[in-house]
């Protein structure tokens, strides 16, 4: 492996890389040299002279010593490590640097050849630490070879110790002690001189703290540990806190480059107990969540996280040539400031909140603000609040569309010179008035007008765009420029609705009628959702609901109202809220509805479902609609069930056997049908997509949470089932949105296209995000999604299950109880392995096995990954792990993983924060279940969930912790009938039991506190 731009690049964030590449381009590097495979460098930073070494263990190992403040803050590899690795491409002769690989370093690529050490700390060990000292003495071992022993060989070296040395004495300090502990972690041979028996440095991490109790006592917050905490001093470990005890030295899952943090926590552990003033707890509050057990009890348990929601301002200088902003974010309670760099403290912030929450800076919004002047053609530089815009037609453009819409949004400040640049110019945009009753057909009259109220004729309108330009200068020398929303919605919706003459008030109804409406309100507020009369403003009558058993939120009590009056006016619907926000239950309130409200005639409600969500939706209708009677149409023995069908409310099925039984149901007529999972439908020339179009049905649903904009032949397809031609006929579609799409290089390079297409879908879409309902919800919502074991997988589940109880007889009566308890214990594990994936029993003709799990989270992560999404993956199963990410769909290109084996993880978390778009991180509980700052993203799902509610918690506040603003949703994934169900009913009764039952991953131990009858419980 050689080291190149593109291997730097993805070792780290781009903004460490892109300021390194810019050290290595200025030539700052001085005395650069590279001895095997540790590089050095020589820079100056303001007053301080720094030295980055960069150690290369392997390909995604690459390990760094700097003095700067980013290093010593993250541990990450900083800007600098990235020069002195770039600097390495232009080193004489080192035009390819070969990257070690982890294990296999040859001798002969070292300057010195690596000795087996033996390491022995000062006796007085403890209280040197503790005062940011460390002696030690190494000694040449006549002992193998290990990995630790040649990094500590080549670690010598960049300190400038003889090879001749077979006894080396060393006195470290402060970052060096890190630095140290990190190479010999693992080592067999530490001791500390005087003592018996060896120290064991660990190299994995101690589990969090139990916290006794916490409270909120004025301004100050008190803390205290339980005594039954082990005795040892807690010392520092690089930025994390560590343990020294006589058990050994171990770091703890909290990590902070604040010295009086450590100071705070060794007075904690220390007196046990502990009294901070608020502020100063707040500042720490990432690593004190971190190093307890979660959720902790008392006041610090229910403390809940709310982003503080800023707003923005713009402050607008410049020209017809050239255009310069200044981005400024302002928090409540807090004045104004230029936009500071993600790393950087804002005064005031995080704080305590009158309402209880605790309120930190929104990184979310920020993003989002930025993201939203790149998107409108501004570029960015070094300053993450600074921002240029080149170009005559490019800044007409920012007249005309960007500035009118950020200022729905944002504060603009303009000074003098941009004010008078820009007074000669005069915006064209259209003006829609409607008059007349909206539930029935509307009179709308369409024009095009100038910000002076000079009204511009539509033929001159199209002139101008047939012109190839959306600006002529007038014979004034004024220019007049044309919006938009002039060339890329009106005049292409004026031609697709077929209106003859735009110009003249012209009549509409139904959809179009609606369509226009929207259109109307978009134009009036662009910035207002991402499809018309969506979002958290919908205004409709709330359904009455007789003997439904949900209290709904808000948006979801607007969202059932808004399907009732669509299937009726409309016929169709599409409801694409996002995950999470509760499609199914708005789907149960408005069938509830129409059962009250028209109880005149018997009729059938028809849902079609994967058949992993049959039990969920059956189940669900007996939770919030239990008066409604339900039939699972389903399985071998359904033929009996047929007569049943007519007697019944609602119908559940799955999209295989309505293929399979088609027949039955084209001679019946259902009041609706709904499609569950819509995006299965997207391929029109399915067997599945072909057969739900033929069904006969008073109305339509379609429940998707993909996006609609995504794709175009794939929304043809549902639509053709909620509204069969309403978007003409498939080649129809495909020269008005395909075919355009495809030669401006996709859809995501045609936003005006699919800016049209969404408005053309309006009248039957509704879609909500969580940012949009976020106040509607709590800052953490926790879905149980139960799933169906697949035949084959129950099959092989029962085989199992019925074959391990009967050996287990015979081992008990051959090997006794110890051998029994032992099978057991297999026993429930590979059944738990059988439940996540049956292809993790590595048997035979097991990968070709279905697994609902799996399958579903393939299903959640595709339609994440279309909204740009981020998400967390747990399991503990870390072959698991490995093989979901060889299935995962390509629109997850950015993957990331952490298991047991995983080194450097803070480089990965700083990619994973950093990383644009759609990415998806898959942990080991075991392994990454804390210490980890995850906030980018907004979705957990528990693959196989630790019944310890406090370690799954602590693993679902990776992502819910300080800095995240948005709504977190954890899913977990769980199968009926199965161990899981059985350990969940038996949660509160055996919480000891369910403790131990599951609290490892491949290579847990025997838990000691199972009874027999506790463990066969789980299985009969």
């Amino acid at each position: 492996m050689e080291i190149t731009e593109d291997w730097v690049r993805g070792l780290t964030g781009w903004k460490p890389f892109k300021e390194g590449k810019a050290m290595a381009a200025e030539g700052r590097i001085s005395g650069f040299k590279r001895q095997g495979e540790i590089l050095q460098g020589t820079l100056r930073e303001g007053k301080m002279n720094l030295r980055p070494t960069v150690k290369i263990a392997g390909p995604s190992d690459v390990r760094v010593t700097c003095g700067c403040t980013e290093h010593r803050a993250t541990g990450g590899i900083c800007a600098h490590a990235v020069a002195v690795m770039l600097s390495a491409l232009a080193a004489p002769a080192a035009s390819k640097v070969a990257v070690a690989e982890p294990v296999s370093v040859r001798s002969s690529q070292l300057a010195r050849a690596p000795r087996a050490w033996e390491i022995r700390l000062s006796p007085r060990f403890e209280s040197e630490w503790t005062g940011g000292r460390l002696s030690l003495r190494l000694t040449v071992a006549k002992e193998p070879l290990l990995e630790q022993d040649r990094l500590i060989s080549s670690w010598l070296e960049t300190r400038k110790v003889p090879a001749s040395e077979t006894a080396v004495h060393l006195r470290l300090s402060g970052p060096e002690i890190g630095e140290f502990l990190d190479l010999v972690a693992g080592h067999p041979r530490v001791e500390i001189d005087g003592r018996k028996g060896l120290l064991r440095v660990f190299s994995e991490v101690a589990e969090p703290l139990p916290l006794a109790l916490s409270r909120l006592e004025g301004q100050r917050v008190i803390l205290e540990l339980g005594a039954e905490l082990p005795a040892g001093t807690l010392v520092l470990w690089g930025d994390a806190a560590a343990l020294a005890s006589p058990a050994g030295i171990r770091r703890l899952p909290a990590q902070s480059a604040d010295p009086a943090w450590h100071e705070q926590a060794a007075e904690l552990f220390a007196k046990r107990r502990l009294a901070l003033p608020l502020d100063r707890f707040l500042a720490g509050f990432d690593s004190w969540s971190d190093l307890f057990e979660s959720p902790p009890p008392g006041w610090l348990g229910e403390l809940r996280l709310a982003g503080a929601q800023p707003d923005f301002e713009l402050e607008i200088d410049g020209s017809l040539e050239l255009v310069e902003v200044v981005l400024k974010v302002r928090y409540p309670g807090l004045s104004a400031r230029a936009l500071p760099p993600e790393g950087e403290a804002i005064p005031g912030l995080p704080r305590l909140a009158p309402d209880g929450h605790l309120q930190a800076r929104s990184m979310t919004a920020e993003a989002s603000a930025r993201a939203r002047l790149l998107g409108l053609g501004f570029s960015a530089g070094s300053d993450p609040a600074r921002f240029r815009m080149r170009g005559r037609e490019e800044i007409f453009g920012l007249l005309a569309d960007g500035l009118p819409l950020l200022e729905t949004i944002w504060t603009l400040r303009k000074n003098e010179r941009f004010t008078t640049a820009t007074s000669r110019v005069h915006i064209v945009r259209p003006d829609i008035q409607e008059r007349g009753d909206p539930s029935q057909s509307l009179v709308f009259e369409l024009s095009f007008q100038t910000t002076g109220g000079k009204r511009i004729p539509g033929p001159e309108i199209r002139r101008i765009l047939r012109g190839g330009k959306r600006s002529v200068r007038l014979a004034s020398g004024a220019e007049l420029v044309v919006s938009k929303s002039c060339e890329e919605l009106v005049q292409p919706l004026v031609e697709e609705l077929g209106i003859g003459r735009p110009d003249e008030p012209f009549q509409l109804s139904g959809a179009s009628s609606l369509l226009l409406q929207n259109l109307r309100e978009i134009l009036a507020n662009p910035l207002g959702s991402n499809l018309p009369g969506s979002g958290n403003n919908l205004q409709f009558k709330t359904l009455p609901n007789l003997g439904l058993n949900a209290s709904l939120r808000p948006y979801q009590e607007q969202g059932s109202a808004w399907l009732a009056e669509r299937l009726q006016r409309l016929g169709g619907a599409l409801l694409a809220d996002e995950m999470g926000l509760g499609k199914t239950l708005q789907t149960i309130a408005s069938i509830n509805h129409f059962k009250h409200s028209e109880p005149e005639a018997k009729q059938t409600y028809l849902v079609v479902a994967p058949t992993s969500l049959l039990g969920n939706w059956m189940a669900e209708f007996k939770r919030f609609a239990p008066g409604l009677e339900t039939l699972l149409f389903h399985g071998p023995s359904r033929d009996k069930l047929r007569e049943r069908s007519d007697g019944v409310d609602v119908v559940v099925t799955s999209y295989g056997t309505l293929v399979r039984d088609l027949a039955f149901h084209l001679g019946r007529e259902y009041r609706l049908i709904v499609a569950d999972e819509a995006s299965l439908l997207r391929n029109p020339d399915a067997e599945l997509s072909k057969a739900l179009v033929k069904l006969k049905a008073k109305a339509r649903l379609a429940l998707t949470g993909t996006p609609v904009e995504n794709r175009m032949q794939d929304l043809w397809s549902i639509f053709r089932f909620i509204a069969p031609g309403y978007l003409g006929n498939r080649q129809d579609f495909k020269e008005r949105y395909e075919a355009p799409a495809s030669a401006g290089g996709g859809a995501a390079a045609a936003p005006g296209l699919l800016q049209r297409l969404r408005l053309r879908v309006s009248p039957f879409v509704l879609r909500r995000t969580k940012d949009q309902v976020a106040t509607d919800l709590p800052d953490k919502v926790v879905i149980d999604e139960w799933l169906d074991l697949a035949d084959d997988q129950a099959a092989l589940y029962g085989s199992l299950a019925r074959a391990g109880l009967e050996e287990l007889e015979r081992v008990r009566d051959k090997q006794g109880e110890g051998a029994g308890r032992m099978h057991l214990l297999t026993l429930l594990l590979r059944l738990r392995q059988v439940c996540v994936d049956p292809g993790l029993l590595d048997l035979e003709k097991q990968e070709k096995q279905t697994a609902v799990k799996i399958e579903r989270l393939l299903a959640l992560l595709e339609e994440r990954a279309e909204n740009g999404l981020k998400t967390l993956v747990f399991s503990q199963f870390a072959t698991n792990l490995r093989r979901i990410e060889e299935r995962l769909p390509k629109a997850y290109s950015q993957v990331f993983r952490i298991d047991g084996s995983t080194q450097k993880r803070q480089n990965l978390v700083n990619a994973f924060q950093a990383a644009p778009g759609a990415a998806v991180f898959l942990i080991s509980l075991k392994a990454g279940g804390y210490g980890l700052n995850l906030t980018a993203a907004d979705a957990v799902i528990h693959m196989d969930p630790w019944w310890n509610p406090a370690v799954e918690a602590q693993a679902t506040d990776r992502a819910h912790r300080i800095g995240q603003s948005r709504p977190v949703t954890v899913y977990r994934l769980l199968t009926r009938g199965t161990v899981e169900e059985r350990v969940r009913r038996m949660q509160d009764q055996k919480r000891a039991v369910i403790n131990a039952a599951t609290g490892g991953g491949e290579d847990e131990a025997v838990p000691q506190n199972w009874t027999a009858e506790d463990m066969e419980s789980l299985l009969r």
